[in-house]
């Protein structure tokens, strides 16, 4: 059947489209998917899971990475042909 609709599908969207920012708590993004992700929400992620750090990509950063969140969040983007 079409899983479009899914709970997976929603889940992967989530984890694959959301962004960190700034401000803590969450907010809707420009992509139209996942969400914006605050400081807060990662420190709460990271205990969560007994985790020190969160690695991520599947985000533009002109610099190849990014560290965000107190150097709890590294955004890492390889694909030096993309921009």
């Amino acid at each position: 059947g079409d899983s479009s609709g899914s709970k997976e599908s929603k889940l992967f969207e989530e984890i694959l489209w959301s962004d960190p920012v700034a401000t803590k708590g969450t907010k809707p993004t420009s992509r139209g998917a996942g969400v914006g992700f605050g400081p807060d929400v990662t420190a709460s992620f990271l205990s969560a899971n007994r985790l020190k750090l969160l690695i991520r990509s599947h985000e533009v950063v002109m610099k190849g990475y990014r560290v965000q969140h107190d150097f709890q969040t590294i955004t890492v983007f390889s694909a030096s042909n993309y921009c």
